[in-house]
């Protein structure tokens, strides 16, 4: 099995370097256009994209990375590129219907928006087209090339957007292009080492059929808990676009793109690289099993809680000023310092959530997804009434209810991961984590209540310093918990 710190250093590191610069041309492109531009690019056109692509990715690509209990056969990776294929004509059967109704609903007649709608539904059939080949290089969990090719398409799509922003000053257009751009660029990265290999990467009947019998079991169980995860996902946009203006889309754009750098950075890849190693086949006995998967749940959820824990406490301390600093006085006069603030209990919520499913879905039996489907049914209408009900505080109405959500959807994973796991008392040695992160909270109330607000460059200095003091004093006090759970990630890698 391929090492599993390896596969998130690869990852985590080669986004960095390509975030870090694609942050600051992102920048760029948000002080060059209106909030109502900004809106219809990276709110509107961005869910058109990811309505094509989620079925494709969090359906047939979930599905065929499942591995029976015993060694998976040949016949079982024809398999998994076979659903591969089919998510990749998936996406293409849907993005007829949704272009039609993105343009008919358009907020902007021009032809210059229809001509983006369609760039970017282009765009999104042909990065779909790519899943055989991702479905490949994660199977045989060749974690730097998908990190590389991720973090190469990414920082080429934000150069392109930049670049088309300042030649068109059509911020829809632009971001439809860099769309294309994107698309071009994944596609040739992740699948030039197969071109070659046509026995690998064709659509071909193996000896069990198109799917083999476990695939097949798992697409018909997990279908709808697909539909139901997306309205979960995609749900806050669609109502976004429902219940706000194309101001209030650009704010939310905004935070979203700004808040969600460590959802990005850190947390998705960790989580599909966690999914890819939790669904691994094991040689191991089941106690064995149980104990080496229920010591890296742990520390996996500690550490990547950990960072939401640290969003959570001292996120909103710095939103408005973080928020001026980097886009400018017009931002900052916006709902944006404040919608910011509130996303920062999200992260943590999202945090806990995508370590927690990522061990479920790997895990979970049919029967336990048919509970989930009911569940899940639940917590979206719990998340369309909230909107709807603080539809007059804005967009901050979407990010609360999306938080409250999350928990929900956490609270799912949690209650599958005990009964699953059946850990003890002793196991969970939940004292130190209690300590941990009440030091953290306790250091940033008191910053809150020195420096806020943060009127003068002093004071943002003080607070700075402050919260690395606080940081650095809750991580020694509580360092033995911390050496102990990366050394238990170390351990368990081989064993899980």
């Amino acid at each position: 099995m391929a090492d599993l710190f390896a596969g998130i250093g690869a990852v985590v590191s080669t986004q960095v370097l390509s975030r870090a610069l694609t942050f600051i041309l992102n920048v760029l492109v948000a002080r060059l256009a209106s909030p109502s531009a900004y809106g219809v690019g990276y709110v509107s056109l961005q869910l058109l994209s990811n309505l094509v692509l989620f079925v494709p990715k969090e359906g047939f690509r979930k599905v065929a990375l499942r591995s029976p209990s015993t060694k998976a056969d040949l016949d079982g990776l024809q398999s998994s590129v076979n659903l591969g294929w089919m998510g990749s004509a998936s996406g293409a059967v849907a993005a007829g219907p949704l272009v039609v109704y993105w343009i008919r609903s358009s907020p902007d007649s021009g032809s210059r928006y229809e001509g983006a709608v369609l760039l970017v539904a282009i765009a999104s059939v042909l990065e779909g087209f790519a899943e055989p080949f991702v479905v490949l290089t994660l199977a045989a969990q060749d974690f730097r090339r998908r990190a590389a090719a991720e973090a190469g398409a990414i920082l080429v799509r934000t150069l392109c957007m930049l670049l088309f922003t300042l030649a068109l000053d059509d911020v829809p257009l632009a971001f439809a292009s860099s769309q294309m751009v994107y698309a071009l660029v994944w596609f040739w990265w992740i699948a030039w080492p197969f071109v070659w290999q046509e026995s690998q990467w064709k659509p071909v009947t193996a000896s069990s059929g198109l799917l083999s019998k476990h695939h097949r079991t798992l697409l018909v169980e997990f279908a709808a808990m697909v539909f139901i995860k997306l309205a979960l996902t995609e749900g806050e946009k669609m109502l976004l676009l429902v219940l706000f203006n194309e101001q209030q889309w650009g704010v939310f754009g905004l935070v979203s793109n700004l808040g969600s750098i460590i959802l990005r950075l850190l947390f998705a890849p960790v989580e599909e690289i966690a999914y890819s190693v939790f669904s691994a086949p094991s040689v191991e006995e089941k106690q064995q099993q149980r104990t080496a998967r229920l010591t890296l749940l742990r520390a996996l959820l500690l550490l990547q809680g950990g960072v939401g824990w640290l969003g959570l406490c001292f996120g909103p301390i710095f939103s408005h000023a973080a928020v001026r600093l980097v886009y400018g006085r017009e931002w900052a006069a916006s709902e944006a310092p404040t919608v910011l603030a509130a996303y920062c209990a999200f992260l943590f919520s999202a945090s806990l959530n995508g370590i927690l499913e990522a061990f479920m879905y790997s895990q979970c039996s049919p029967a336990w997804v048919r509970k989930c489907n009911f569940w899940q049914v639940g917590i979206s209408a719990v998340l369309i009434m909230v909107s709807w009900a603080g539809q007059s505080s804005g967009p901050i109405a979407l990010v609360v209810a999306n938080s409250l959500a999350m928990l929900l959807r956490a609270t799912l994973g949690l209650i599958f991961a005990y009964d699953c796991l059946q850990p003890s008392w002793n196991e969970l040695r939940l004292r130190p984590v209690g300590q941990l992160f009440g030091l953290l909270a306790l250091g940033s109330r008191m910053i809150a209540w020195l420096v806020l607000p943060l009127k003068e460059p002093w004071q943002t200095v003080v607070a700075v310093m402050s919260t690395a003091i606080a940081i650095a004093s809750a991580g020694f006090v509580c360092k033995e918990e911390l050496f102990a759970t990366v050394l238990a990630v170390k351990k368990s890698k081989e064993k899980v």
